[in-house]
């Protein structure tokens, strides 16, 4: 629980030390990408710092290219 308070505590600060500047330039869609960059990144480190298994990317992979590969397959009698 402390690393979960310790990473969003610092994600806040790093927040508050960037988005004044770019309000004040009116870089509104930067700052969109800025909050979603950071929130990712802030969300990646809270579950690497609680230690928790994560599944691995390549199922994903498996996921979209496994119905490709089947198409493909029944289309070319390979």
């Amino acid at each position: 629980m402390k690393a979960l308070i310790a990473v969003l505590c610092i994600a806040l600060l790093i927040a508050i030390k960037d988005l004044p500047g770019l309000y004040r330039k009116h870089r509104f869609k930067d700052m969109v990408v800025y909050i979603v960059m950071l929130a990712f990144g802030a969300w990646f480190s809270t579950i690497a710092a609680q230690a928790k298994e994560t599944s691995s990317p390549l199922i994903l992979i498996e996921m979209i290219y496994k119905p490709v590969n089947n198409l493909f397959s029944h289309l070319f009698n390979l």
